[in-house]
């Protein structure tokens, strides 16, 4: 695609989220704010639009997803980068071992994102991702590496050398990207500004963004 200067790239967490709390409509004016490309990849596009078009229980939040496809507000990157998809997703799911076995830690979608983001050979661009193990992963493994240990109750053991593949990735989630929509007045509620700010990143959060309550007091 000719003319890449800016752009997000959607992994479907952070799809998901924005559709479970009414939130799609902010992505075409965000998106003229911003003023460059909201891409997902093959993958994530089947698992927002095309699986769930296919399950009764999904299918209205997938045709309002596919409507933004249709209108050209997220756009489909053709998979080019299949060979380091695949090269990533290997070494991430080689990375963290438990009684002698790897844990699987990351999908198709999010290494097809996170190649993407290397094949772009652009300075503005980042990884929207509500997952934890992802953001992790890409900020803080070590921070990754205990809470595994949290999770799973044993101990954890890492290949270190392997975190340097998914270091200097620029992670954002939806809450950013909804504050930045109430900012700039593209979400309009009734209430006291805190109040809404409030209702935002905790509807955010108990709908799969991966959120702290301490960082949700800090922002407020």
């Amino acid at each position: 695609m000719p003319n890449i200067n800016k752009a997000l790239i959607f992994d479907a967490s952070s799809i998901i989220t924005l559709a479970l709390n009414d939130l799609l409509h902010i992505l075409e004016p965000l998106k003229r704010k911003f003023g460059g490309h909201f891409f997902i990849t093959e993958e994530v596009k089947y698992e927002v639009i095309d699986k769930p078009l296919q399950e009764k229980r999904f299918m209205l939040e997938a045709l309002f997803i596919k409507k933004l496809y249709d209108d050209g507000v997220l756009e489909l990157y053709k998979n080019s980068h299949l060979k380091e998809k695949t090269m990533l997703g290997n070494i991430a799911n080689l990375t963290f071992i438990s009684d002698g076995e790897f844990i699987r830690i990351m999908h198709s979608g999010e290494t097809s994102c996170i190649a993407l983001y290397n094949e772009l050979k652009i300075e503005k661009k980042a990884v929207v991702v509500d997952e934890r193990t992802t953001r992790v992963l890409c900020e803080a493994p070590n921070n990754l590496k205990r809470l595994l240990e949290l999770k799973l109750h044993r101990k954890i053991h890492s290949v270190e050398k392997n975190y340097n593949y998914f270091r200097n990735i620029n992670i954002i989630r939806s809450s950013e990207l909804a504050l930045m929509a109430h900012k700039y007045g593209f979400i309009d509620l009734p209430g006291k500004k805190q109040e809404v700010i409030m209702a935002i990143l905790y509807a955010a959060k108990f709908n799969g963004c991966a959120i702290s309550n301490q960082e949700i007091e800090t922002l407020l």
